[in-house]
């Protein structure tokens, strides 16, 4: 276990051994998502424009949760119809389903090794499939999952794959609501957040992950950890880290407050893994560059509602990103160009990779956007001048590389569809706002239509969802504004598989 171990360390932050568990210390006056209100990033649900940039701000906010509330009672209705219908459990069915939940979220999740899915689902079956009983709603949620994840993309008529096994999981799970205690009830919930994700249906997957995130918090501050045994502790650390992953792309995109989760980061141990596989790694490596999210964004970019413009702080976390591309194990390690990769997990990683230097490199593109060319620019030294050219030059070529590959995460459903959605519309309005700027002349890829027209039609499969056909019909209102005719028209450029120098390994 020995190089097992050091690869671990590798790609986690030297803090996140294993300490013993204890109760965290809260400060409720941090709110992760406080400042998305009025911070100048586009995003699917608002745009707060400053005044040197000419376009119209926009907040659909409201509008966004009137459609998911509508979607929850929709779904609800479907539900309890589906309740009433036999289930196709015949023994093909229910292991082909069992085959794609393995490769479409199990490897990607391992919140649960492939023996307990197969005891589960054994036990269940060993009753008929008619107890309501833990075994059997996690059985009927992965099914759901493995049928969801069969990468379809459903029109707005189509009912959503899996949902009568769905129907049953839920049907059980109430009836376990009050066992808190239980890491299987937990399970289940993900597996429950998980699904909505698969279905776009971000509202109701943020509601079952905070109910899990709730009950992850709940046994870590009792003593009933320490009447686990050490396989149930080790469950109970994967579907902490499992939440956590869910639950922060959910904080990330929507306007949400923080359910005190991140509180629990130091003091629970990282997943332990007994065979060395790629699902481990990817697991490991996930969870890390979510932190690296959040906590980029607590240190730059954005606080109290204001672009922080510090640019000796971005420059070190772009250097600690680059750090932990270079660490990654092989089994994850992913191109840092457009090159085609054959493996969702990679992508996905690759996407994230990429979105972290958008995400650093903003502030310096507004700065740069609000002193113009040759005006308030003389006011900065000409040190500070040249890292912030480079930085913003860093964003835009992150932004044009992010949509290159996103069609990787948005052919069909995946567990990186939900986030690659919101990040590719973000990065298309980012092209769109700065296309031909004079002051950003210096970034070629300002003046090149292809990126926008291409991710456009990217994103035009998905317009059946209310939240991406209010946000393209934004879209073709900044580009008919930017000059950009023709929207509906795909460019024959080919993708470019050219990588900025920002986002390769080396120094800062």
């Amino acid at each position: 276990m020995s190089s097992l171990d050091g690869e671990i360390s590798t790609i986690t932050s030297p803090n996140t051994s294993n300490p013993t568990i204890e109760t965290p210390k809260y400060d409720f006056a941090y709110r992760q998502t406080a400042t998305e209100a009025l911070s100048p990033r586009p995003s699917l649900l608002t745009f707060r424009a400053p005044s040197y940039i000419l376009v119209e701000s926009w907040d659909y906010t409201a509008e966004f949760y009137d459609d998911e509330i509508l979607a929850g009672e929709t779904l609800a209705d479907q539900l309890d119809l589906l309740l009433s219908r036999p289930l196709d459990l015949s023994k093909r069915t229910t292991r082909r389903l069992q085959q794609t939940f393995v490769e479409n979220f199990l490897r990607w999740t391992p919140i649960f090794d492939q023996s307990v899915c197969i005891s589960c689902v054994d036990e269940a079956a060993a009753g008929g499939f008619q107890f309501s009983d833990p075994s059997t709603c996690l059985t009927m949620l992965l099914f759901a999952l493995g049928a969801i994840s069969e990468e379809r993309i459903e029109g707005p008529e189509q009912q959503m794959p899996g949902l009568g096994y769905f129907a049953r999981g839920c049907q059980i799970m109430e009836r376990l609501s009050l066992r808190t205690g239980s890491v299987t009830t937990l399970q289940c919930r993900i597996l429950q957040a998980s699904y909505f994700k698969f279905a776009i249906r971000p509202l109701q997957s943020w509601n079952s992950v905070t109910q899990a995130a709730r009950d992850c918090m709940h046994l870590l501050s009792s003593k009933i950890m320490e009447r686990m045994d050490a396989f149930e502790q080790e469950s109970l650390h994967r579907a902490f880290w499992a939440c956590s992953t869910i639950l922060h792309e959910l904080e990330a995109t929507m306007k949400m407050h923080p359910t005190g989760l991140r509180h629990f980061h130091d003091i629970v141990p990282l997943p332990r893994f007994d065979e060395e596989d790629s699902g481990f790694y990817y697991f490991l490596a996930q969870i890390s560059l979510r932190k690296f999210l959040t906590q980029s964004m607590e240190v730059v970019g954005y606080q109290s509602g204001r672009v922080v413009y510090a640019p000796v702080v971005t420059k070190e976390l772009r250097k600690q990103i680059r750090e932990w591309y270079e660490h990654l194990p092989a089994a994850v390690r992913f191109p840092v160009d457009a090159t085609p990769v054959f493996d969702s997990r990679k992508s996905f990683l690759r996407g994230q990779y990429v979105a972290l230097f958008v995400v650093l490199g903003w502030p310096s593109v507004l700065k740069i956007m609000e002193h113009g060319v040759g005006g308030d620019s003389a006011h900065i030294d000409s040190d500070t001048l040249g890292v912030a050219r480079e930085q913003a030059q860093g964003c835009i070529e992150g932004c044009c590389l992010f949509l290159s590959v996103a069609d990787e995460q948005l052919m069909g459903r995946k567990m990186g569809t939900h986030f690659t959605l919101w990040a590719a519309y973000a990065t298309l309005a980012t092209l769109i706002i700065t296309f031909d700027c004079p002051a950003l002349d210096f970034v070629e890829e300002t003046k090149q239509e292809h990126h926008i027209r291409n991710a456009y039609e990217i994103l035009r499969p998905w317009e059946h969802l209310p939240l991406m056909r209010r946000g393209l019909e934004r879209i073709r209102i900044l580009m008919r504004q930017a000059g950009l005719a023709g929207i509906d028209s795909v460019s024959p450029e080919l993708i470019p598989r050219s990588v900025s120098t920002a986002l390769r390994p080396g120094p800062g």
